[in-house]
């Protein structure tokens, strides 16, 4: 409420308007002049305190003026004055003001008759605009109405609304109709309508749906309402008749029948399960094929709550958890969710369940309508695909241990020899069988990839690396290549000083293995030009050029594609299986990097990198010399030649080796004295590597002992099995095949 108060005494002023403001809440504004206040009356204003003597005017000529306004010709106005003067105040009545006091003024009394002027203002304000609201109404109503006397010998029409005349072809004249012309010409006398008449004539409230022919229309389906006023039977003074066609909803509710019908069918020859439920969680409707696979009664289905029904989402029935709870915990919907179902007779279904919420006419929740459907075959399908892809990576895991183990014993060897004063036709023919070891390998590790690559995303391993050195050495062994084969190798790096970076170095030097590999491969004669930019903190920019054989346009598609080649010609002529861009690619993508190809047949191909590999504070070490003199070392291998080849490895190190087959050897020789270094082979039969890595952690921790520095030598290196090897109590890891130098980089720090 809005209040306005006019006193040119400052302090009585304030006094009037903190008075009210404080203890009823009300907006009170108050002004000096008569001019200001009745502004701000003709603004918006509930009631308005003049003070008699102002400035500019007397609170009487004030009254007079906001009286001759529309806008404020009913304002509450109190006028006060200190004067006890009859004539001012009777003047001040004549002029419109609604209220007299005098001053000095009486603050509750004041309270008081503002509040009730306002009580007062505000209910014949109500009054008026529902008033003018009904009269509104009433005038631009389309409703259909008729009001009937039933107190005459027959029910007499005293109005009908011209879009009852319109609706029903009336006469404007309702004296001129015909004895209940108000209900609509029938059709036909159906039982519909003789409860109709049945009803008017009881005066009788209901509601009734008629089929109604006009004088000059087409027929069409009413809604007739009844009701009586004041009330029912003989109390019904009058009758209130509307009409409302709904030929449009009876229309719908029989193509909604019909439709109806067509899905009923649909279910019933599917089998599928179709079913509602509502908001209470019991079902309001369920299939017919549902119904007979659940073994339930038609008429015993609706009301039925889901936690009644029959059947179990457990396999084991271990569970505890009803289907509410398992499949209804929170109103929300869901696609696709396969369960396992247990049927009353026992049968295992895999149904594949989707449900959707859905809101009433308010927009409450109102429950859930969902649809199942029976897809245990291709569940079946599933498993086995998932089995097979299981057999298929362990037969890999084996093929791989097995292949690596003899390589690691090629290459190793192949390693020493060079070391001890081989002639140089020998060390001419060890760097060939070194070459194609670590070809052999390569491809392995390719087959071993291509196998991972359709489950989704690598899994990394990240730690901080030498960048520059990574790159030294890839782009470096490809340039002796190139030169093997007479072409032109420019090698160009742009980096800042610190170039230690964070990711998986191994999965780097894979990518650039490949692209530089497929540059020299498919290069016959010209250049190969690799440049890296890692002047970004956050990132590295990769291109290698060459001027070789070309992708033709409409072969760019398959470039990426694993065993992808442009045609057999290729594939005989330049070798390889084409699987090198479609892991490089692969890789990439698993580092959230970029990798693109341009190309031209006959001029030469360009792939671009990009890969984030943020740079650290760490400045990269200067590799030193592995001594191992006075260092007593435990070997642990099934593989004869593998203890061999570390033996001699470790020995030209310097160190006091200890060789054991087994775990059980390796658990009784670590009984007997202390190690400074362990060595385990994880693939050993009976006990693992990692079950006797944790054996000797167990010990060394009932002993009191520090924990000896222990390295797990295996084929099976990836990221998440090296993480596991670590998790176990390894230090360190050295993946098959190995060399001297992969050995002393795997002891580098750590004794």
């Amino acid at each position: 409420m809005r209040i306005v108060i006019v006193e040119d005494h400052a302090m009585i002023r304030e006094i009037l308007v903190m008075t009210l403001r404080h203890f009823e809440a009300y907006d009170v504004v108050g002004f000096a002049t008569g001019e200001d206040g009745i502004a701000a009356c003709l603004e918006n204003a509930d009631l308005a305190i003049f003070d008699h003597h102002l400035p500019d005017m007397t609170g009487t000529e004030a009254v007079r003026q906001l009286r001759a306004d529309t806008r404020t010709q009913h304002l509450p106005i109190i006028v006060v004055t200190g004067e006890d003067d009859t004539e001012t105040r009777l003047n001040a009545i004549r002029a419109g003001a609604t209220d007299f006091l005098e001053k000095p003024v009486n603050l509750d009394e004041l309270r008081l008759r503002v509040r009730n002027l306002l009580a007062l203002h505000w209910a014949k304000k109500t009054a008026k605009d529902r008033g003018n609201l009904l009269e509104t109404l009433i005038s631009n109503s389309d409703a259909a109405i008729a009001v009937v006397d039933v107190n005459s010998p027959q029910p007499f029409l005293l109005y009908a609304s011209k879009a009852l005349q319109t609706l029903l072809g009336m006469c404007p004249n309702p004296a001129q109709e015909s004895q209940n012309a108000f209900l609509g010409r029938a059709a036909k006398l159906t039982e519909e309508r003789i409860q109709l008449e049945a009803a008017l004539q009881n005066r009788a409230p209901g509601r009734f749906i008629v089929q109604i022919t006009p004088e000059n229309g087409l027929p069409f389906w009413d809604e007739v309402s009844l009701q009586p006023v004041p009330g029912a039977g003989r109390d019904a003074q009058f009758v209130v008749i509307s009409h409302q066609n709904i030929s449009d909803m009876v229309l719908m509710r029989a193509d909604l029948s019909r439709l109806e019908g067509r899905l009923a069918a649909i279910a019933k020859m599917s089998r599928a399960w179709f079913f509602e439920i509502d908001h209470n969680l019991c079902l309001s409707y369920m299939s017919g094929g549902m119904i007979e696979d659940l073994g339930l009664k038609p008429e015993s289905i609706v009301g039925l709550h889901v936690d009644n029904l029959n059947i179990s989402l457990d396999e084991t029935k271990q569970s505890k958890a009803t289907i509410s709870e398992t499949l209804l915990p929170v109103r929300q919907p869901f696609l696709n969710n396969l369960r396992k179902i247990i049927l009353p007779d026992g049968r295992q279904r895999i149904m594949q369940i989707s449900m959707a919420l859905f809101h009433d006419d308010s927009g409450n929740f109102a429950g859930y309508r969902g649809y199942a459907s029976d897809v245990s075959t291709l569940a079946a399908a599933r498993d086995a695909a998932q089995r097979a892809s299981r057999a298929k990576s362990t037969f890999l895991a084996t093929m791989s241990h097995e292949m690596r183990t003899p390589l690691t014993a090629i290459l190793g060897m192949a390693d020493l020899l060079a070391q001890n004063g081989a002639s140089p036709q020998q060390c001419e023919h060890l760097a060939l069988i070194t070459k194609a070891a670590h070809d052999l390998s390569d491809l392995l590790g390719d087959v071993l990839d291509m196998s991972w690559l359709e489950e989704g995303p690598l899994k990394l391993h990240s730690t901080e690396f030498d960048l520059p050195a990574v790159w030294q050495k890839i782009t470096h062994a490809h340039q002796a290549l190139a030169l093997e084969k007479g072409l032109d190798m420019q090698i160009i790096s742009q980096s800042t000083q610190a170039q230690m970076r964070l990711g998986d170095s191994a999965r780097l030097g894979q990518i650039l293995r490949h692209l530089l590999s497929n540059a020299v491969k498919f290069t016959e004669a010209g250049t190969i030009c690799a440049e890296m930019d890692a002047t970004a903190p956050d990132h590295i920019l990769i291109q290698i050029s060459d001027t070789g054989i070309g992708i033709p346009p409409d072969q760019m598609e398959i470039a990426f594609e694993p065993f992808a080649q442009l045609d057999d010609r290729v594939s005989r002529r330049f070798g390889g299986c084409g699987t090198g861009l479609s892991i490089a690619k692969w890789i990439t993508e698993s580092m959230r990097g970029s990798l693109t190809l341009t190309s031209h047949a006959g001029i030469g191909t360009t792939v671009r990198l990009w890969l984030p590999l943020p740079q650290t504070n760490t400045k990269a070490r200067i590799p030193e010399d592995v001594d191992l003199a006075g260092r007593a070392v435990l070997v642990t291998d099934d593989s004869a030649t593998n203890r061999r080849l570390l033996d001699l490895m470790l020995r030209n190190l310097n160190a006091q080796v200890t060789l054991c087959p087994d775990a059980q050897a390796a658990l009784q020789a670590n009984a007997l004295r202390a190690f400074d270094l362990v060595l385990l082979d994880i693939n050993m039969p009976n006990i693992s590597g990692t079950e006797l890595i944790r054996e000797i952690r167990k010990t060394e921790a009932a002993a009191g002992r520090q924990p000896v520095p222990a390295i797990a030598v295996t084929a099976n290196a990836m990221p998440d099995q090296v993480r596991d090897y670590l998790a176990a109590g390894f230090d360190r890891c050295l993946a098959k095949p190995f060399t001297s130098q992969s050995l002393k980089a795997a002891l580098h720090d750590l004794i």
